[in-house]
């Protein structure tokens, strides 16, 4: 996987996370300790911190296939509280699929 461009800036557009994956970097992004997501042309990589169940897997992977991050909180993550999830990281996987999907023509 090329190397990773560390993205601090929340506040980038579609069409400049388009050109960090085309230039051939990848974008992070943080959901809490939880997950870790790795967006580049040629795939997305998602990185879990904690062990989650089949169906947890399932309905993740599923929800990340249509720009969507759902997930039910495993029990270890739960007892610890909610799952913070900063609305920038949130807009920026968004906006870091969206141009994925863009690039490769979707």
């Amino acid at each position: 996987m090329p190397a990773t461009d560390d993205l601090h800036d929340t506040e980038r557009t579609t069409e400049e996370l388009a050109e960090v994956m085309f230039s051939g970097n990848v974008i992070e992004v943080f959901f809490d300790t939880l997950l870790t997501f790795r967006v580049s042309l040629s795939g997305v990589d998602v990185f879990v911190r904690h062990a989650l169940n089949a169906e947890q897997i399932a309905d993740l992977t599923a929800g990340v296939g249509h720009g969507e991050v759902r997930l039910a909180m495993p029990l270890a993550a739960q007892a610890g509280g909610p799952l913070v999830v900063d609305p920038g990281e949130a807009a920026l996987l968004s906006r870091a699929l969206e141009a994925r999907n863009t690039l490769l023509g979707g």
